[in-house]
């Protein structure tokens, strides 16, 4: 039988008795037939007689899930969290069972109900820390996840890499790398702490120190994919990445890997003979990743994209932007960095987090989580009110003030903004916004030679890419249309990188920030950077991504008009 639920209900039937055993089997083969109502009533009857229940009540939770009856599902969970002896899986999947059902508070009062009960439980704080955790809510997460260390959790390298990764999320880097080597003092041969504490490295350029740790990790486990993808992501010397093309090709050879992680392995190689300029092999090995990337994806409708195009200039016109209706007076002034991904918002970002009066918060997803709250379908925007507005703000500079130091001037680097401006605008009336544009060819294949997401069901397709661009622009053109020249900026990749200092000037005079040579030295800085290009922006600016589509002209036809 296929559980749709991949929880812990259905364990393990030994020692259950025989008769208990047929009878849950009969539940399920009539289950199988169609006949729902009988295989549980069934198990009722046989619930009624026996004080053998908990294998009973498993089975008829099972049987709910299956069903999709989430109510009567979590009524038996319920039921086995009053009876069991260890209750504590019966609680996780509680939460598991109403968080995917939509009920999040509802999901965590069950952690929060089983922990002010048991409050000494390792198992029980491990789960309501990880709850927290999903919910953001980080403060809380890091009080209960050291409970449960003190408390003896049976995984304490486990608990402490979620602490490490509570310490990213919200900035504060070295705490994380304080926590990673802890575990690693404890297990030096212990995996995830190896590669976490070797990306947070790479991240904050400390590329020396990143190499060094990718390479234990290969030392332990040679056929590690993600150790050699990230090591392919690093300038290396053709030298070095042909001697890693090798490594890859040897480990490609001798073992079997996951879509995902065979995926990296392809992205890899393409990245590698391109920077040995063997285009031929780098563009074979792009299209062996995207065509992984494609398998997983749901297909690409042009037509929707147009059609959510639409609906965003047609809602969001500037009667909407100039709406008298909305009397907030927000001085906050955050500088929103908007543009199709790879048309240099990463290189726009750290020139300016080099800046002293500017901080950088990276790609968040604060501004995205505080909107959908309210208006969850963007064709729908008239749903928005004053009080919503307001809400927005306030759950924006919380999530800001909690997350940056001083917040004054930061910046915004999410690339789904890009279709909220005009709340945006609404919410943070001085908000700025800088748009990055880059040529179409250069632009679209970039996205090509990345492993993005495949909720990004856009980029595994040269032809997908290249419409996804398209309608970037012409929602750009419209953003152009509504929005007065104090409050937007448009930076030219090319532009910038040919003419970076008269480029420079004129962003920060247009955010109405004095010139700093500081600026000039971005490539200098240790902030972190977690996108694809973080070793790109850790380079003076040059020019060599530009007309990089000349290299791959043969491969280039979906792209031709």
């Amino acid at each position: 039988m296929n559980s749709v639920y991949p929880s812990d209900v259905l364990a393990d039937m030994t020692n259950i008795p025989d008769f208990i055993v047929e009878k849950i089997n009969q539940a399920y083969q009539l289950h199988a037939l169609g006949q729902h109502a009988d295989a549980i009533e069934l198990l009722n009857i046989t619930l009624a007689t026996t004080s053998i229940k908990e294998p009973l009540l498993r089975a008829i939770v099972q049987l709910y899930i299956e069903s999709n009856s989430i109510d009567s599902a979590i009524a038996g969970l319920e039921q086995l969290v009053s009876i069991a002896s260890s209750p504590n899986v019966y609680v996780r999947n509680l939460y598991s069972l109403c968080y995917s059902d939509g009920q999040k508070a509802r999901a965590m009062n069950y952690l929060r109900r089983y922990v002010s009960d048991e409050p000494t439980d390792p198992d029980g704080l491990y789960n309501l820390a990880d709850g927290c955790r999903r919910e953001r809510l980080f403060d809380e997460a890091l009080q209960h996840y050291g409970a449960a260390i003190e408390c003896s959790f049976s995984d304490k390298s486990l608990a402490k890499l979620k602490i490490a990764d509570i310490h990213q999320q919200i900035g504060k880097e070295e705490q994380a790398i304080g926590v990673l080597n802890e575990i690693l003092n404890e297990q030096p041969a212990y995996l995830p702490a190896l590669f976490n504490l070797a990306s947070l490295c790479d991240e904050l350029a400390d590329k020396e120190r990143a190499q060094e740790l990718y390479l234990k990790i290969l030392a332990i486990q040679p056929d590690h994919a993600l150790a050699m993808s990230r090591l392919a992501s690093m300038n290396m010397s053709t030298v070095e990445s042909e001697r890693l093309i090798l490594t890859i090709d040897s480990a490609l050879s001798a073992n079997e890997y996951a879509p995902e992680e065979l995926g990296s392995l392809y992205f890899a190689l393409g990245k590698l003979y391109d920077d040995c300029k063997k285009y031929e092999k780098a563009a074979y090995f792009y299209t062996l990743g995207n065509k992984l990337l494609a398998e997983k994806s749901l297909p690409y409708n042009p037509m929707e994209q147009e059609q959510l195009t639409q609906d965003i200039c047609r809602n969001f016109d500037r009667q909407w932007f100039n709406s008298t209706s909305n009397n907030l007076e927000e001085p906050f002034s955050p500088i929103f960095i908007c543009g199709m991904f790879r048309s240099g918002s990463t290189l726009v970002e750290q020139v300016l987090a080099a800046h002293p009066d500017v901080q950088s918060a990276g790609e968040i997803d604060f501004l995205i989580k505080a909107v959908e709250k309210v208006c969850p379908d963007l064709q729908k925007p008239m749903n928005i009110s004053d009080d919503n507005l307001l809400s927005i703000s306030q759950e924006y500079k919380s999530n800001i003030e909690r997350h940056l130091s001083s917040p004054r001037f930061f910046t915004d680097k999410n690339p789904l903004n890009f279709a909220l401006v005009a709340i945006i605008k609404r919410v943070f009336p001085r908000a700025k916004f800088i748009f990055t544009q880059r040529d179409r060819l250069d632009n679209c294949l970039s996205v090509y030679f990345q492993q993005l997401d495949h909720s990004l069901n856009y980029a595994s397709s040269l032809a997908d890419i290249k419409h996804y661009y398209d309608e970037q622009m012409k929602l750009l053109k419209h953003w152009q249309g509504v929005l007065s020249d104090h409050d937007y900026f448009v930076v030219n990749y090319e532009s910038l990188v040919s003419n970076f200092d008269t480029e420079l000037a004129n962003l920060l005079e247009f955010l109405g920030l004095p010139w700093s040579d500081t600026c000039l030295a971005f490539h200098q800085q240790k902030k972190r950077v977690k996108t694809a290009s973080i070793w790109q922006v850790r380079q003076p600016i040059n020019n060599n991504s530009l007309a990089r589509w000349q290299n791959y002209k043969p491969y280039l036809k979906d792209l031709n008009d």
